[in-house]
């Protein structure tokens, strides 16, 4: 088992690692990690910043306040929308780091992202908005074309139901059988990390993947976020 889950990750080798802790590790907490811009954090960046980076967080709590009331296909295509605004730079140019994962405050100061950036700003904003945990995953997959690496956020309007794919490659929210480009490999999110099999296997806690654990430790103000 343990050399079958090991051969899905040979496209980035973080992952080989990665999957061996989470196949020893029990389950994760289930706690929802709400209120992802605390007061003092946005009191701070609005002393800091000015111009368009302070109208980027004032939309930003805006849909999040508005949203909330919205049909939860219309929360969906709201956020997707927002967020595909921003540029898709690679985390060396950004963070100096290869493998840095921002939480939407560090997104939105930059107004860049790539593409797990993205898939976090998106998954986070619509748990804050009153999307069920459940029925949201970050999705790693890979191009069927090239092999490359990809994340998305998935939805699953009911359980075991066919998911839509948020991709910040394109605007439109597709089903997963529409994106025939992508190839699933495993799904996260505060509840777990799951192999794509049927039905889908879980293989452990999503905080045993360090960059996801740092991620929630600076959204939670464990750490400080990256406000340069």
């Amino acid at each position: 088992m343990k050399d079958k889950i090991a051969r899905l990750f040979r496209l980035r080798p973080l992952h080989i690692s990665v999957i061996a802790l989470l196949y020893l590790h029990g389950p994760a907490h289930a706690a929802h990690l709400q209120k992802i811009l605390p007061l003092p954090l946005l009191k701070k960046i609005q002393r800091k910043y000015d111009g368009e980076t302070s109208k980027r967080f004032q939309k930003w709590t805006d849909l999040m306040k508005i949203g909330s009331d919205l049909r939860e296909e219309d929360k969906l295509v709201s956020v997707n929308r927002f967020f595909n605004h921003m540029k898709w730079v690679e985390d060396e140019e950004l963070w100096g780091q290869k493998d840095y994962w921002a939480t939407p405050v560090e997104s939105l100061l930059k107004n860049a992202g790539d593409c797990e950036d993205f898939s976090i700003a998106k998954y986070f904003t619509l748990l804050e908005m009153g999307v069920p945990e459940e029925k949201l995953k970050i999705s790693y997959v890979k191009y069927q074309h090239n092999r490359l690496a990809h994340m998305v956020l998935t939805y699953y309007p009911e359980a075991n139901s066919e998911p839509l794919i948020l991709d910040n490659t394109t605007s439109d929210i597709l089903k997963s059988s529409e994106r025939t480009d992508l190839v699933p490999v495993f799904h996260l999110n505060n509840l777990g990390v799951w192999d794509n099999e049927q039905p889908p296997q879980r293989l452990g806690s999503a905080d045993k993947i360090q960059q996801w654990k740092e991620m929630i430790e600076r959204l939670q103000g464990r750490i400080p976020v990256k406000l340069t």
